[in-house]
């Protein structure tokens, strides 16, 4: 018996476009879309498809030769808002969403993040790889309820941020001074 996928909810810069972000949001959900369904609330400065829902399902089959993926995309200006996001939570029940891109440009997301965390888990995929350590970022690192490091320095960085015994990596666990406490095997 197949057990249906989980559906993540990408909040990032729209997959299709050629942005940093929007790149490696294409390269996430192209990747695993074999194993989630995927939803995203598609991010650009003036959209010129705002408002409408775009079903990428075929083309998504289309590139990587599976078949019945789902891909759909919910194309706004800006970074979207609070109506939107509930209104996709609403009709595509997602499992939990994913925020990918700064956090300071999704303001009103971490301003409602309590209201979001009791129907959703909210993470966090994180790059950052410049110092210095970005602690501004701090309230919106502990507003998540996980961060994923996209690399080992983004992993270090955010041990400096939110301290290491609230970090979790493909290594293990760690204790307040950055010690290996609980290997993952």
């Amino acid at each position: 018996m197949n057990t249906p996928k989980k559906k993540i909810l990408l909040l990032s810069d729209d997959l299709r476009m050629n942005s940093g972000v929007a790149t490696m949001s294409r390269e996430l959900v192209l990747g695993t879309v074999h194993h989630y369904d995927w939803v995203q609330i598609a991010g650009s400065i003036k959209h010129p498809e705002a408002g409408r829902i775009v079903d990428m399902c075929q083309s998504t089959d289309d590139i990587t030769g599976l078949k019945g993926t789902y891909v759909k995309l919910y194309p706004v200006n800006g970074y979207g808002d609070e109506e939107t996001l509930f209104s996709v939570i609403a009709n595509e029940k997602p499992d939990a969403i994913m925020h990918f891109t700064d956090p300071r440009y999704w303001g009103w997301l971490y301003q409602i993040e309590h209201q979001v965390r009791e129907k959703i888990p909210m993470t966090y995929l994180d790059i950052w790889d410049d110092y210095p350590y970005p602690m501004w970022n701090k309230p919106f690192y502990k507003s998540c309820d996980a961060l994923f490091a996209i690399s080992k320095q983004t992993d270090n960085i955010n041990k400096w941020v939110i301290g290491p015994e609230n970090c979790t990596s493909i290594y293990g666990d760690y204790d307040k001074n950055g010690k290996l406490i609980k290997e993952i095997a």
